[in-house]
């Protein structure tokens, strides 16, 4: 069965570059959705890893950042790049691609590749970003949404004795800053964020990793991706790192896993999502109209 694989990791800008795509040639994503590619490393990343960057519209807030990498003469053929200077904080990189190697009979619908890394100090912004993120959920579109959220799941984050604990003076790693980025107010009370993680869902994104866990019984796509390095700086560890999948993508996916702690935690403050999917049920499901689509699982049994 062709695979297709997507790998989504903010890779730390700076560090352990040769060896961060070290791991990414032993696995050989076809797309990389990327994190804190800093446009000095970029032809690095090019060279070692044999994909072709495509990197987010650099602005005087964001010189760096995201960016879609694609392997050259994959699955996917790239149709269009879209840049998006007027962002709020890290413009998102976004790529529309089409399955490679279809003739004008077949010709495929495209998917949107984006890579977002959302404000780390205002939930404000946040909530910009996400809603941007729904324009992908119009009608006939199909995307893939990877990146760091810097929220949480719903319902997964911190409670209000964690975040009492952790902003407690007897704590020495008492950090205000984490709080106040992490957590929103409303009426006069602040609440842990989940609002860009309940805005994709509302809008009809899955959660690859939720689906995985749920459907694929794979306990290990739930793990966290952030903390292992420094738990106090995260206030723990955390899923804050996520991919979201048109819902009529989702029975190509064929397992998510997170990258090892004992093999790539010491490379990045963030661990890897590695995403496969049934190549042929992929470019099936990008040529089939919506209409078409809904009629035929109206008729399943």
């Amino acid at each position: 069965m062709p695979k297709t694989r997507i790998a989504c990791w903010n890779v730390q800008k700076g560090q352990h570059l040769a060896a961060a795509a070290d791991y990414l040639n032993a696995w050989r994503p076809d797309v990389w959705l990327a994190q804190e590619i800093l446009p000095a490393h970029q032809a690095l990343f090019e060279l070692a890893t044999a994909m072709r960057c495509y990197p987010a519209s650099p602005t005087l807030n964001s010189p760096n950042d995201n960016a879609v990498f694609i392997r050259e003469g994959g699955v996917f053929d790239v149709s269009a790049e879209y840049l998006h200077p007027s962002a709020p904080w890290h413009p998102p990189a976004d790529l529309a691609v089409r399955s490679a190697n279809t003739d004008s009979l077949s010709a495929s619908n495209s998917i949107s590749l984006i890579s977002v890394h959302l404000c780390g100090f205002s939930a404000s912004t946040r909530l910009q970003e996400a809603d941007w993120c729904t324009t992908l959920a119009a009608p006939g579109q199909l995307a893939i949404i990877g990146g760091s959220w810097n929220s949480y799941p719903a319902d997964e984050g911190p409670d209000s004795d964690l975040w009492k604990h952790l902003l407690s003076e007897d704590n020495p790693a008492r950090d205000p800053s984490l709080y106040m980025g992490r957590t929103y107010a409303e009426n006069c009370v602040r609440h842990t964020d989940d609002r860009p993680d309940r805005i994709m869902t509302d809008a009809g994104f899955i959660d690859v990793a939720q689906f995985a866990h749920q459907s694929l019984d794979r306990l290990h796509a739930i793990s966290p991706t952030v903390g292992h390095q420094d738990k106090d700086r995260q206030g723990g560890r955390w899923r804050v790192d996520r991919v979201y999948i048109s819902a009529r993508l989702a029975p190509a996916i064929l397992d998510v896993e997170i990258g090892e702690v004992q093999t790539v935690g010491n490379l990045s403050d963030h661990l890897p999502i590695l995403i496969t999917l049934d190549t042929e049920k992929t470019a099936a499901l990008m040529r089939a109209r919506p209409d078409t689509e809904s009629a035929a699982n109206a008729k399943a049994p």
